[in-house]
C-alpha cells in the first residue's frame, strides 16, 4: 500500500472513529467539497453558465452531509481546506487540472472521488484511478448515494459503475444556493431531458448517454415555477429530439412569463408551429451546432440527420425574426475542410446575420467514434488532455500543421469579434425588431462582450494581433 493510500485510510479510520457513537443514529455531520476544475486558461462558457452537475449531486447527498462547492474557473479551490471527502467532475479538457487537484488533496490526507464524462468514457485506462481513492463510471444517480454510504462505513470501493440510464421521473429537488448568482449569466439551470439518440461521430454526449429520457412535463414546470427571477437556461443537449414532448413543454411554459435559452438542433426552424410555440414559451436564444458550412464535412461527422447546409440561412432568419438569437457553433479540422472554409464561414455569418458565434477545432474526445477512427488510422498525435480543449489540433490533418490551423481559427475569432464586426452586427439587429426587446438585447450584449473580452485576453497572451 502506497503512502497516499495509507493517508487516505487513516482519514477514513478517523472519520469512522468520529462517528463511533452511531453514524446511523446521531448522524455526525460529514463534509464533502465538490470541485468543478478549470478546463482552459480563458474560459468563456464556464464563466457565463455554471454546472448543474454539482447541485444535482448535492441533492442526492444525505442531509447530514455538509456540502460546499468550489468553481476552479473562478479560482475558488482552497487546497488547505480539510473536508472529509473531495469529489471532482472530470471533463477531458480539464483532466490534467483535475488530477493535479486530486493529488494535492490526497497528499494532505483527504480522500478523493473522480467522476464525470472523461472518466466514464475511459473506464479501463487506469489513469483516473491512479489519482483517486474511488472513481465513478456512468451516471451517478444510483452510485453516489451508495458510495457515500460505503464511505461512512469505512469500506469505500475503488470503483462504482452505473449501467442503466436513470429514470428522470424521480428527479430530485435541487438547491441552487451552492452557486454564486453574482458570477454567472444565470444559476437557473433546468434539465428536461437527458441523452441524445443521434450519433454525431465527434460527440461525447451520444457516446456517453445514447439512451434518451424525458422528465414529466409537470415536474419540469413545477421546478421552473419555483425558480426566482425570470431567466433560465435549459441545459439539455438537444431539447427537440421528441417533438411532441417539446410541444407539450413549450405550451406549459408559456403562461409562466419566463425567458430562456437552450441548445437545439437547427431543424427546429423547419417546423413553424413548433418554432412559434418555442417563441411564445419565452425562448430568446439558442446554441446551435452548425459545425460546418461544407456538406462534405457535415456528412463526415454524421450530422446530416439534422443539418442541411443549404437551409442554414433561411433557418437562422426564421429564428431571429421571432426574437430568438442564434449563437452558432462552428468546428474546423475535418478531413474535407478546404483552405477557403474560413472565409466562407465568415461570409456566411455576415450574410445570415449570426447573433454570436464560437469557433473551435475538431477534438477527438476519447470514447467517441472519431477518436476510435483516428486512432485506428494512426493519426492521433497527442494524448495530452490539456490540448483536447477545442483550441488545438491533436491529430494528423492532411494539408495542415497544428500551428497553421490554430492560427487560422484564431484569425476567424479575431475578425468576427473585432470591434468593427461587433458594431456592424449590432446595427443589423434593426432587421429583427424582436431581437431588440430587453431580454434578447441583454443576452446579445452579455454574450458578445464576454467573448470579445475573452478573445482579446487570449490574443494578448498569444501575442497575436486582433483585427
Amino acid at each position: 500500500m502506497d503512502a497516499l493510500s495509507l493517508r487516505s485510510l487513516a482519514r477514513l479510520l478517523y472519520l469512522q472513529g468520529r462517528g463511533a457513537s452511531g453514524l446511523r443514529g446521531d448522524r455526525v455531520a460529514v463534509r464533502v467539497t465538490f470541485i468543478w476544475p478549470r478546463s482552459c486558461e480563458f474560459p468563456v462558457y464556464e464563466r457565463l453558465v455554471p454546472t448543474l452537475t454539482i447541485p444535482y449531486l448535492a441533492a442526492l447527498t444525505p442531509p447530514h452531509w455538509e456540502v460546499t462547492f468550489a468553481d476552479d474557473n473562478y479560482g475558488e479551490v482552497d487546497l488547505d481546506a480539510r473536508p472529509d471527502l473531495v469529489a471532482i467532475s472530470v471533463s477531458t479538457m480539464a483532466a490534467v487540472r483535475a488530477y493535479a487537484l486530486a493529488d494535492a488533496f490526497r497528499a494532505r490526507g483527504v480522500p478523493v472521488v473522480l467522476g464525470g464524462w472523461h472518466v466514464s468514457l475511459c473506464p479501463d485506462d487506469g489513469e483516473a484511478a491512479s489519482h483517486a481513492d474511488a472513481v465513478v463510471v456512468g451516471e451517478a444517480d444510483d452510485t453516489w448515494p451508495a458510495l457515500l454510504d460505503d464511505f461512512e462505513r469505512g469500506r469505500l470501493k475503488p470503483r462504482y459503475v452505473s449501467h442503466n440510464g436513470t429514470d428522470l421521473a424521480g428527479y430530485p429537488r435541487l438547491d441552487r444556493g451552492l452557486l454564486d448568482g453574482r458570477k454567472y449569466l444565470t444559476t437557473n439551470l433546468v434539465q428536461a431531458t437527458r441523452g441524445c439518440p443521434y450519433r454525431c461521430s465527434f460527440c461525447s454526449v451520444s457516446a456517453l448517454n445514447p439512451k434518451y429520457r424525458r422528465r414529466p412535463v409537470d415536474d419540469v414546470v413545477a421546478e421552473v415555477t419555483r425558480l426566482r427571477g425570470r431567466s433560465l437556461f435549459f441545459i439539455d443537449d438537444n431539447l427537440l429530439v421528441h417533438r411532441e414532448y417539446s410541444r407539450r413543454l413549450f405550451a406549459a411554459l408559456a403562461p409562466l412569463g419566463k425567458k430562456w435559452i437552450g441548445e437545439v438542433s437547427i431543424d427546429i426552424a423547419d417546423d413553424p408551429e413548433l418554432l412559434d410555440l418555442a417563441a411564445a414559451s419565452g425562448l430568446v436564444g439558442v446554441l446551435v451546432g452548425f459545425e460546418s458550412i461544407l456538406p462534405q464535412s457535415i456528412g463526415e461527422m454524421n450530422k446530416d440527420q439534422t443539418n442541411a447546409v443549404e437551409r442554414y440561412k433561411a433557418q437562422v432568419h426564421a429564428l431571429q425574426r421571432r426574437g430568438i438569437g442564434v449563437l452558432a457553433m462552428f468546428t474546423f479540422g475535418f478531413d474535407h475542410d478546404t483552405p477557403d472554409v474560413f472565409e466562407r464561414t465568415l461570409a456566411f455569418c455576415d450574410d445570415a446575420d449570426i447573433f454570436a458565434a464560437s469557433f473551435g477545432i475538431l477534438t477527438p474526445f476519447p470514447g467517441t467514434p472519431t477518436f476510435d477512427r483516428l486512432e485506428a488510422e494512426g493519426r492521433i498525435r497527442s494524448r495530452d488532455w490539456q490540448r483536447y480543449d477545442l483550441q488545438h489540433l491533436v491529430h494528423d490533418l492532411p494539408g495542415w500543421t497544428p500551428e497553421r490551423l490554430q492560427a487560422a481559427v484564431r484569425d476567424v475569432e479575431a475578425r468576427f469579434y473585432g470591434w468593427g464586426s461587433f458594431v456592424r452586427r449590432t446595427w443589423k439587429l434593426r432587421r429583427y425588431p424582436r431581437l431588440v426587446r430587453p431580454a434578447s438585447l441583454l443576452l446579445y450584449l452579455v454574450v458578445n462582450l464576454q467573448y470579445v473580452t475573452t478573445f482579446r485576453r487570449r490574443r494578448r497572451a498569444l501575442a497575436v494581433p486582433l483585427a
